[in-house]
């Protein structure tokens, strides 16, 4: 057996970190061509060894999930709370997610599909023919709504207008700066950032515990997630504390919103600049009518292969990551406790090996093969994976689905769309501007 060559890669500097944070798979592509695989990188928390390849990535995702904990809290913790799933190792990290998975089995979600379908539709009736549109602040409305309710079970039209509110200010001003930036994290005599982050907290905190305290005892009967979280018992038969409870619902709102809209954002871009592809998902969509049934569309595989195909080009998060608790061996390196590493989702979805031209949208290829988890993971994987993978999977193909098959749209412009990075998520820059062109045929019958 050959001993492994010493692990290597770019040096700290501004400029590397800068180049991370700006385009993160091209980075890494430099780094793989220049260091093989797997190598160290230097980033925000710290320096870190990072495999895209699927058999570094079995290693990670396969191994003992007790020899990891999170890597770090820079980014997430002020926007999750200390009592997040994301932010939880060992022991408790395995009691939550067991209390957590229930709701967002695929037999729960069949009570939402009706919903979205509800949702997505009345999110066009305020749009003129011929007007603009970006397709992300689109998507990013219905699954705000989708949250809202299915979520959280609001219901009424006033309350589920408070919430949009407090929560759309609660995401937007938790900023990209404070996100990477620590010593930003600081009221200044109440100006600046951190304080207007901290005012939107509390304002969500009050929300959240005004919303417990009148539902605590009352779920019975109700099909929303936060319902069946309230329902739910630990082994010891203890429920979840309202401190938890509310982080979870912290946790799923940042992680459960702007990621899937970005996903969908992206699927209309590409399906709007490639006529043939966007015909046979229409063909396929036909027989359905106008108002498809949302059981029958979670069923189409040419509508499920252009959400992977989306999801694949286009990773919403481009790695995940773990620190070392004990001794750990990546493809034949020991890494000792302590040490950061990282399955890059981005470098395993452009590998020609995989995916031959990975620049190109092409969903057939989902048809022709199937992928192991350790080669198409735009949900994390292992013990670590996404609880809501399955909820955004059903999620994009009901809203694509039922938009295509009632509402028209054209692209605005032929400028091809860059990935930027919005905080934790990286998405399309201008949002993809399409121009709305006004019901289908028979759409309004």
């Amino acid at each position: 057996m050959t001993t492994p060559q010493p692990l290597s890669g770019p040096r700290i500097t501004p400029v590397q970190t800068f180049r991370f944070v700006r385009d993160t798979t091209r980075f890494f592509l430099d780094c793989r061509a220049r260091y093989g695989d797997p190598f160290t990188a230097p980033l925000p928390v710290g320096n870190v060894v990072i495999t895209g390849d699927p058999e570094g990535i079995r290693d990670i995702f396969s191994a003992d999930p007790a020899l990891f904990e999170p890597l770090g809290q820079l980014p997430l913790a002020p926007a999750v709370g200390d009592n997040s799933l994301l932010l939880m190792a060992g022991q408790r990290h395995k009691r939550e997610r067991k209390l957590l998975m229930p709701p967002f089995h695929g037999e729960r979600m069949r009570t939402y599909g009706q919903l979205m379908r509800e949702i997505t539709l009345r999110s066009v009736e305020t749009l003129r023919p011929g007007g603009p549109v970006r397709a992300q602040e689109l998507t990013q409305s219905i699954s705000l709504e989708v949250i809202i309710r299915a979520v959280f079970g609001i219901e009424e039209p006033e309350r589920v207008r408070r919430y949009r509110e407090v929560l759309v200010g609660y995401m937007e001003s938790y900023t990209p700066l404070l996100m990477m930036a620590v010593p930003l994290r600081r009221s200044f005599g109440g100006m600046g950032p951190w304080a207007r982050f901290q005012r939107h907290v509390a304002e969500l905190d009050q929300l959240l515990t005004e919303e417990l305290a009148t539902r605590r005892g009352h779920e019975a009967g109700h099909t929303d997630i936060l319902s069946l979280l309230l329902a739910a018992r630990d082994e010891e038969g203890q429920p979840m504390a309202d401190l938890e409870l509310k982080d979870e619902l912290r946790t799923l709102l940042i992680a459960g919103h702007e990621t899937t809209a970005i996903g969908m954002a992206w699927a209309l871009y590409h399906l709007h600049r490639a006529p043939g592809t966007m015909q046979r998902l229409l063909e396929e969509l036909a027989p359905l009518g106008p108002r498809p049934d949302p059981e029958a569309l979670v069923k189409l595989p040419y509508l499920t292969a252009v959400c992977d195909e989306a999801l694949r080009i286009h990773p919403v998060v481009p790695v995940v990551s773990r620190r070392t608790v004990a001794p750990f061996t990546l493809r034949g390196h020991v890494l000792p406790p302590g040490t950061g590493v990282m399955a890059a989702i981005c470098l395993a979805h452009v590998d020609p090996v995989l995916y031959p031209e990975p620049e190109s949208f092409r969903p057939e290829r989902f048809l022709e093969r199937k992928y192991s988890p350790f080669e198409y993971l735009p949900f994390g994987g292992g013990a670590r994976r996404c609880i809501g993978a399955a909820f955004a999977q059903y999620e994009m193909r009901i809203v694509l689905g039922s938009l295509l098959a009632a509402y028209r749209f054209s692209p605005a412009n032929g400028t091809p769309e860059r990935p930027v990075r919005r905080n934790i998520t990286i998405g399309p820059g201008r949002g993809v501007e399409l121009v709305y062109e006004g019901p289908r045929q028979g759409a309004l019958a």
